[in-house]
C-alpha cells in the first residue's frame, strides 16, 4: 500500500497545485468583472436569496441533473486517463473545477461580506467536502494510469488487465461518492442555504 501511495505522490502534489491555482485565480477574475456584470450577477442572486423560501422545485429533477453531471464528469476523466493524447485536459479540468469554486465563494465574500461566508458555507461547502477530494483523487489516478500507458508503449512497463480493472473499479467508487454528493447537493445544502436566508 505505501508503494502504491508512493507512487502517486508527485502526480498528487502536481494536482493540487494545479486546483490551488485555479482556486487563486477564480477568486483573482471578481476583481476583473466589469461593474454592470457583477450588478446584473448580484441583482439576481439577491432575488433568489429573497425568494428562496417560496420557490418550489422537483427535488427528483434536481438529484437527476446532479447525477447526470457528476458520472459524466468521472467518466470523461477516467475516458481521459486511457488516452494519452487527452491526458492534459484532465489538468484543464481539474483548474477549471478550482477557478469556479474560487470565482464562486470569492463573489459571494465580495458582495456578501459575513453573509457570504454563511451562504458558502451552507450552499457550496457541503457537497464540495466530497468532491473536490474525488475529482482530486480521480485526476491522480487518471493521470497515472496514462503515464503508465505511455511507459507500456516505450517498452517501460507491462500492463496487464488486472491494471486497467483495478483503474475502473477505483473510478467506479469515486462515482459511486460523488452520487452521495448529489444527495447532499439536492437535499442538504438547499435546507441549510433556506436556513441561512431567513437570517437576512
Amino acid at each position: 500500500m505505501n508503494a502504491y501511495i508512493q507512487d502517486k505522490l508527485p502526480i498528487f502534489a502536481f494536482v493540487l497545485v494545479i486546483f490551488i491555482l485555479g482556486i487563486s485565480f477564480g477568486a483573482v477574475a471578481v476583481k476583473t468583472v466589469d461593474y454592470s456584470t457583477k450588478e446584473d450577477v448580484f441583482s439576481y442572486f439577491n432575488g433568489f436569496l429573497q425568494g428562496f423560501r417560496e420557490i418550489e422545485y422537483r427535488k427528483t429533477v434536481l438529484l437527476a441533473d446532479s447525477i447526470g453531471f457528476n458520472l459524466m464528469s468521472i467518466f470523461i476523466i477516467w475516458a481521459f486517463g486511457l488516452s494519452m493524447i487527452l491526458m492534459p485536459l484532465i489538468a484543464i479540468l481539474i483548474f477549471f473545477k478550482g477557478f469556479v469554486l474560487g470565482f464562486t465563494v470569492g463573489f459571494l465574500i465580495s458582495e456578501y461580506s459575513f453573509r457570504g461566508i454563511l451562504i458558502a458555507l451552507a450552499a457550496v461547502f457541503p457537497q464540495n467536502l466530497l468532491v473536490i477530494p474525488v475529482y482530486i483523487i480521480a485526476a491522480v489516478l487518471s493521470i497515472y494510469i496514462s503515464l503508465s500507458i505511455f511507459s507500456y508503449f516505450r517498452g517501460k512497463l507491462a500492463i496487464k488487465g488486472e491494471f486497467l480493472l483495478k483503474y475502473s473499479l477505483e473510478m467506479l467508487v469515486l462515482a459511486v461518492l460523488l452520487l452521495l454528493s448529489s444527495l447532499i447537493e439536492t437535499y442538504i445544502s438547499p435546507l441549510l442555504l433556506n436556513m441561512v436566508s431567513r437570517l437576512f
